[in-house]
């Protein structure tokens, strides 16, 4: 049964749709929540500094925009998804179109997601350093067409291993074991992330200061202790951004008025570590489900329209001649 190109476009842009749609509703659900985190953590670091220049979109109007983009993102990926069908569909063995569609879109998701994402996780908005946001897409893009090209490679050897009789766990030892073998080899030749992650810390903007009515056999412990451990939380009121002489501090009572810092680092190390991995991972899941609805539906459109363009042969009860 022969399929347009029309028929491929069209209901790939459907399926990219309600896939893009499904993310969406995804992104809102659970990947906000990492998104929130992060913002919260970028402020903290900030506490005690002079306020910066205010969002130009409010955090809603970010979320609704957010939504707004997975699906004209989707519609895209769906696009795009049918045209490669459409071209590999005759090399592609199954029972039925959706069982097609599924092949290519798992393969897609490996070729697209896996293989780049692993060696390039993606951050959480405020999370990493913005001046290398250009160098990580273009390693991320250059390594997205390695990874298509690898699928494609491997599609093609598995198939003549095929046809030369090799069948079962050795086809899947070899073609499988070389697949590993060149993707390993990739990820090495290709650099490392060049934006490290690091919890954000305010050591050097005090936060908070020490209230004039502090109790002063406190402040006299703290002073002891800041001198015994070189603690430097305590910050020059002149430079905030050095830390406090406490040599030139005579008792505790003197402290009262300055100003101190806090560090979101030695707070809670784990949490922000945290953050950044339920996001990466949320991320994944969130492309995942963008692949699993868009080849799904891709097939059941195309399964139907085959059925509908079928005819039917209507079987009638044989008569008796001359009845």
């Amino acid at each position: 049964m022969n399929i347009s190109f029309k028929s491929f476009f069209s209901r790939g842009l459907a399926a990219g749709a309600i896939g893009g749609l499904c993310t969406a509703l995804f992104i809102r659900l659970v990947t906000e929540t990492q998104i929130g985190k992060a913002i919260n953590f970028e402020d903290i670091s900030h506490l005690g500094s002079p306020p910066g220049e205010a969002a130009m979109f409010a955090r809603s109007t970010q979320t609704w925009g957010g939504m707004l983009a997975a699906i004209i993102f989707g519609t895209a990926v769906g696009a795009i998804f049918a045209v490669g069908l459409a071209l590999v569909h005759h090399r592609i063995r199954a029972e039925s179109e959706f069982g097609r569609s599924i092949r290519v879109a798992a393969a897609a998701f490996v070729a697209t997601v896996v293989i780049p994402g692993l060696k390039y996780p993606p951050n959480p908005p405020t999370v990493g350093n913005p001046e290398t946001i250009n160098q990580r897409t273009f390693w991320y893009l250059l390594l997205m067409v390695a990874g298509i090209a690898l699928v494609a490679l491997t599609f093609r050897l598995w198939g003549q291993v095929t046809e030369r009789g090799m069948v079962g766990a050795p086809r899947f030892i070899a073609v499988g074991g070389a697949f590993v073998v060149a993707l390993s080899l990739i990820w090495v030749l290709f650099p490392k992330s060049p934006d490290p992650i690091e919890p954000p810390d305010n050591d050097a903007t005090p936060a908070l200061q020490i209230a004039d009515d502090a109790p002063a056999v406190v402040l006299d412990q703290v002073l002891k202790v800041a001198r015994q451990t070189g603690n430097e939380s305590i910050r020059n009121p002149q430079d905030p951004a050095e830390p406090l002489d406490l040599d030139t501090v005579d008792q505790g009572t003197d402290l009262r008025g300055m100003p101190m810092a806090i560090s979101t680092t030695k707070l809670r190390p784990d949490v922000y570590t945290t953050m950044v991995w339920h996001f990466r991972t949320q991320t994944f899941a969130g492309l995942a489900l963008l692949w699993v609805v868009i080849g799904t539906m891709m097939g059941l459109f195309l399964d139907r329209s085959i059925a509908k363009d079928t005819p039917t042969i209507v079987q009638r009860e044989a008569k008796p001649v001359g009845v």
